[in-house]
């Protein structure tokens, strides 16, 4: 949510769990079905909000920052479009990171656009003085979109992010370097009760100026599956592999999400989601690496639609608990997330976005820290999209 490197916990190992993991998402879901709660939002990219989702939601700098949307299938393919937005997030840590970025795309026919972007970031440490708490990104690159029929489309991004020259946390000199960076998926939806996303993502793990000094890239390998089935349940699932990446280093990755969803009214869900996340071993270079985390989640959350203004809520509350490289699991820590997305179409074409996202564990923290403390993260998202229509 395939193989990878072999350790002494390889694929095998992490998937030896499976069934008693089924069994606890589906006990799960059950308790929280008896709580006396109506709504979440029904799209296929329902969070399933554990605290490596979160991270996945500010890492990419090229995704658009906008809620998830799947009438946007059905709008016209506008001649000309255009969106600058603005990204802050800020975590416990006093890790403190900007992005803008601007995009612009046009139609090539009624099936395909091609468009160029640019983005800016800077990430600041607020906490720790030293030569490396200031970094800065750049990003530049082409995107695609074809959608030959109803069944397919494809989305790409493809571009490289460019940093200056600074010192590692070592004090050792990095040359300024420019990093390939990309993003690539594939969606198949073959029937009416079946869809799959396939996809690579490749971008620089820019959530503390430590990461960026330090060069880490993240790569990974993504499928999406989700299939609806009767009385308005669904069964969604997510996975990622892939290796982290420094000058000199790599570490894999495995990260795995199963969730069982019960829709309530029209635009509304109740779901539940259990999440594995492994590392072949453990990092020095600012990222928290476990041997393996294991995270249950129950959430709520809803759509709401009144003429030109579109609320999306989304909330969430479970427990985890880590294990790190030759250790024993900790105790289980309080995880949850709390999200709204607004969206104000001031008419047909025009569009002001904004979010609030906040995610929060006591055991699975997204940064490295000599402290064992709980972890939080805010994220803040504004976005104007101006298209042309035809």
């Amino acid at each position: 949510m395939l193989p990878r490197v072999r350790t002494r916990h390889a694929l095998p190992w992490v998937l030896q769990p499976f069934p008693w993991t089924l069994w606890l998402v589906l006990l799960w879901f059950s308790t929280a079905a008896s709580l006396p709660v109506h709504g979440q939002r029904a799209d296929s990219a329902s969070p399933q909000m554990s605290l490596d989702a979160a991270v996945r939601a500010v890492q990419q700098p090229l995704a658009s920052p906008s809620a998830p949307a799947e009438d946007s299938e059905e709008e016209p393919n506008p001649a000309a479009a255009v969106e600058p937005a603005w990204v802050t997030t800020w975590d416990s840590q006093g890790n403190l990171r900007k992005r803008i970025k601007v995009e612009s795309d046009f139609a090539l026919g009624d099936r395909a656009r091609l468009g160029l972007l640019f983005g800016q970031g800077f990430v600041y440490s607020t906490l720790v003085k030293s030569s490396v708490n200031t970094q800065g990104i750049r990003d530049v690159g082409v995107t695609g979109l074809w959608h030959p029929n109803g069944m397919v489309k494809f989305e790409g991004m493809f571009g490289v992010s460019q940093v200056g020259a600074t010192v590692d946390t070592s004090e050792q000199p990095v040359q300024s370097a420019a990093i390939p960076i990309t993003k690539v998926v594939a969606h198949i939806t073959p029937g009416g009760i079946a869809k799959v996303d396939l996809g690579f993502n490749r971008s620089i793990y820019d959530l503390s100026p430590q990461l960026v000094a330090n060069r880490v890239v993240k790569n990974e390998f993504v499928v999406r599956p989700e299939i609806a089935l009767s009385s308005g349940w669904r069964v969604r699932a997510l996975a990622e592999m892939g290796p982290m990446t420094s000058p000199g280093k790599s570490n894999a990755r495995y990260n795995s999400e199963f969730t069982v969803g019960r829709k309530l009214g029209k635009q509304s869900e109740l779901y539940s989601t259990f999440n594995i996340l492994h590392y072949a071993k453990a990092s020095d270079l600012g990222y928290y690496s476990p041997d393996l985390v294991e995270n249950m989640e129950g959430g709520w959350s809803t759509d709401v639609d009144r003429k030109a203004l579109s609320l999306s809520l989304d909330f969430g509350l479970g427990a985890g608990h880590a294990r790190g490289h030759g250790d024993s699991f900790g105790p289980w820590g309080v995880s949850g997330h709390a999200e709204a997305f607004v969206t104000w179409t001031v008419r047909p074409g025009r569009e002001v976005r904004a979010s609030y996202e906040y995610y929060y564990d006591q055991s699975n923290p997204a940064v490295e820290s000599s402290v064992p403390t709980p972890w939080h993260m805010s994220v803040l998202t504004l976005s104007f999209r101006w298209a042309g229509l035809p």
